[in-house]
């Protein structure tokens, strides 16, 4: 008999420690409660806690036998369910959520008619009370309050606030029930974003750093930017650094700055990348000295500069940029005349045409040119002077 004690006592502790475990799973008034899932009846499709984000859920099991739950139905229907409805939530402006839980799968006739006299809008499946059980030991009907509401003063998201079995009395619970949901605040109100400065647009060379920045007025920020609608990884902040560009950066850039009280969008900035000076040349094959803008490898008589704003060739010969230079008579006053074929693909350099008299004279000058297709200037040559002299240049800009 000894013997066999062991066995028994091995095995009731046991049963004991399990009956703990079960116990200790149980949520108490101040616990988080889990997402769950349980089958809509109506629809055959499962619906989770999770749905009811930014609600007070009031879930209340039944069955369609159960006395007590036919009693709690009616004064539910009027006192929680009706009485919030007709106030667009509770004290504070949360919404309320009713769900009704089925306890009882033997008869799905009876349990629909009970559904259907006391006006159930939403009722999910807990035949096995698996979920029941989480909040009561057993019996019908239970009640669960929880809050679904993020960044509530009063109590944490998905809060147990108030849980509660059976209805004895017909006129308290609904008391309870009432002070309970009333307690839920809802979240301050934030203000969404303003943008009081949107990014601006740039033209930059290849190689260069160019920060793009937005200043937004608003509560717990966050930014996304964004390149031709699509978001960018992982640039979240104000500020949006392009080091190195590259001609493959140029495209459309905006950021949506957001908050917990809504999201706002920049202007665009369309940010243009014209490859460089130094990248021209470099592509051309050139090194060392042959990289000054004022070199002239080819010996074709136009230094580098100067191939770079028409986009020809500085190290070929034969591929000189397209210029003229002739004397013509305007008015009867000889004339000097200048035509450049150039390129809007450049940076940091504009075109320039310099002249010299000899003696000196009110007609030394130089003028600088504007950047297009086919650019055209005519300088009189002034009277009197024995040497007139004409030379374009590149020249870079401010």
């Amino acid at each position: 008999m000894k013997r066999n004690a062991y066995p028994f006592c091995r095995l009731a502790l046991l049963m004991l420690a399990l009956s703990q475990g079960l116990t200790a799973q149980r949520y108490r008034e101040g616990d988080l409660v889990e997402n769950f899932s349980l089958v809509n009846r109506a629809t055959n499709l499962p619906v989770s806690l999770a749905d009811f984000e930014g609600k007070i859920v009031f879930l209340e099991w039944f069955a369609y036998w159960c006395p007590f739950c036919q009693a709690a139905a009616e004064q539910v229907e009027t006192g929680i369910v009706d009485y919030y409805k007709s106030r667009n939530g509770n004290a504070h402006g949360v919404p309320v959520m009713h769900v009704g839980i089925n306890l009882e799968g033997g008869n799905e006739p009876l349990s629909q008619q009970f559904i259907n006299r006391f006006g159930m809008e939403l009722v999910l499946n807990d035949f096995d009370a698996s979920l029941a059980n989480r909040f009561q030991p057993g019996g019908q009907p239970i009640f669960a309050i929880i809050n679904g509401t993020a960044n509530a003063s009063s109590h944490q998201q998905w809060e147990l606030v108030y849980s509660r079995l059976g209805y004895g009395d017909t006129t308290h619970p609904i008391t309870e029930f009432r002070n309970a949901i009333d307690s839920v605040q809802a979240a301050p109100q934030v203000e969404p974003p303003f943008i009081e400065a949107n990014p601006q647009p740039a033209r930059i060379g290849t190689g260069s750093t160019l920060t793009l920045s937005v200043s937004a007025i608003g509560q717990d920020l966050s930014y996304q930017w964004s390149k031709d609608g699509s978001p960018i990884a992982n640039e979240t902040n104000a500020q949006l650094q392009i080091p190195t560009s590259t001609e493959a950066d140029s495209g459309s850039y905006s950021v949506q700055v957001s908050n917990a009280g809504g999201q706002v969008t920049s202007a665009p900035a369309e940010l243009e990348v014209v490859r460089s000076l130094a990248d021209f040349l470099s592509d051309a094959g050139l090194s060392g000295h042959d990289l000054a803008p004022e070199a002239d490898p080819d010996r074709d008589g136009f230094p580098n500069a100067l191939e770079y704003l028409a986009q020809s060739h500085p190290n070929s010969f034969s591929q000189r940029p397209n210029a003229r230079l002739e004397v013509i008579e305007v008015d009867k006053i000889p004339t000097i005349r200048i035509q450049f074929e150039s390129s809007s693909d450049t940076i940091g350099y504009r075109l320039a045409a310099h002249f010299w008299s000899y003696p000196a004279s009110a007609g030394n000058a130089t003028q600088p040119l504007p950047l297009g297709s086919n650019t055209l200037i005519a300088q009189a040559i002034p009277s009197g002077a024995k040497t007139y002299l004409a030379r374009l240049a590149a020249i870079p800009t401010p």
